[in-house]
């Protein structure tokens, strides 16, 4: 078997009505779609985080990383992902973009091996082999205290035992007193029974984030994530050795070697790979193997990206070594129903892992279309 096609797509999405958090207004969704084609006919699908411009990752794919997967035996994936990393890595792209792209070739290259021999991929990890996961309700953005309340008691209504709520408001909006309000009010509508989970997304310095966090640690917060901006190490190192709430991070990072220097400076306690960021499954497997060697828990990030990014997430999250939560989105995002069928939907905390070859689900070649930048 022998990779004959590497083909992408650029995908855009907006809603009708933006998200806001720490960042800013989020008004459209982008992925990059990866389809990698054998000389048997097996096509794997992948997934590439996309936060602006969709056609850089595109092109990448297609000019730098197909040319060294062509012709090349998939089985070989985790030699092909270190040939592909190594095509820019001396050059001093060792991540961003590059690192974006090689994740969804390497996600598709998963994806044509759990199909060829006909086993989930969760399986073809060789891992946990968890049918089902843990999972949180995510997120409840930035709006009015009454609305943010009723969102949060409404999440826990539909069967949710954990929910994620998103702090770090500029002074315009309130600050960091609406911040702790919300929780505060949020806390008390759900009771004591219910994990919150609370993403500043970057939004604080490490003396605000300080501040905010010992007004929340008598509220029981599961974590605190992003508190400061993801290259502030020694942001992270302050806010930790400062507050008895775990710290969580790890979204804004491109692999193992960015998650070995949080680790190191002593600034995370809960680590958050996006395997479409990562570097795929074999990215996401070697930060996995970190954290279980600091004994660090991880907890896949999912957040804006498309379908197939939570669904390989969810299969990554099945096979981990110290797996702790799968972040489960109920925002709109029509990028994420880009399949035949709908995705697993959580209940009652926990959310079952598709045990069809591959990845699971079949991607709906109208839908992609429909989402297509040409």
């Amino acid at each position: 078997m022998r990779i004959a096609s590497v083909q992408s797509q650029a995908l855009a999405a907006s809603v009708e009505r933006p998200l806001y958090f720490g960042i800013g207004p989020f008004p459209t969704f982008f992925a990059t779609l990866v389809e990698v084609t054998t000389d048997t006919g097996i096509t794997g699908v992948g997934e590439c985080i996309v936060r602006k411009a969709p056609q850089v990752t595109k092109r990448i794919v297609d000019e730098i990383l197909a040319p060294v997967v062509i012709g090349r035996d998939p089985w070989d994936v985790e030699g092909l992902w270190q040939e592909m990393f190594d095509q820019l890595r001396r050059w001093g792209h060792s991540r961003g973009f590059f690192l974006e792209a090689i994740s969804g070739v390497d996600i598709a290259l998963w994806d044509i091996l759990g199909k060829s021999v006909g086993l989930p991929v969760s399986k073809v990890l060789t891992g946990f082999g968890r049918e089902r996961v843990k999972c949180y309700a995510s997120s409840i953005y930035f709006a009015d205290l009454e609305r943010m309340v009723a969102e949060a008691k409404e999440q826990v209504q539909r069967g949710h035992t954990a929910i994620k709520v998103k702090i770090g408001r500029a002074p315009e909006q309130g600050g960091l007193r609406m911040d702790v309000a919300v929780v505060r009010a949020i806390r008390e509508a759900v009771g004591p029974g219910v994990e919150i989970m609370v993403d500043a997304n970057g939004a604080y310095d490490a003396a605000t984030a300080i501040r905010v966090g010992r007004h929340l640690e008598e509220l029981d917060i599961a974590w605190f994530e992003e508190p400061v901006p993801p290259d502030d190490l020694e942001g992270y190192r302050r806010v930790r050795q400062s507050l008895r709430i775990p710290i969580a991070c790890g979204e804004s990072e491109f692999g193992v070697f960015g998650f070995r220097d949080l680790i190191v400076r002593g600034g995370v306690d809960i680590l958050q790979p996006d395997i479409a960021r990562v570097g795929g499954f074999t990215g996401a497997r070697k930060v996995a193997a970190l954290a279980d060697a600091y004994h660090l828990a991880i907890a896949p990030h999912t957040g804006f990206s498309g379908g197939i990014c939570h669904l390989a997430a969810l299969h990554f999250a099945a096979a981990a070594p110290n797996f702790l939560t799968y972040e489960a989105m109920f925002i709109e995002n029509t990028l994420v129903d880009i399949f035949t069928e709908p995705l697993p939907k959580p209940s009652q905390g926990h959310i079952l892992v598709p045990q069809r070859p591959g990845l699971g689900l079949q991607v709906d070649l109208e839908k992609i279309q429909r989402y297509t930048v040409s």
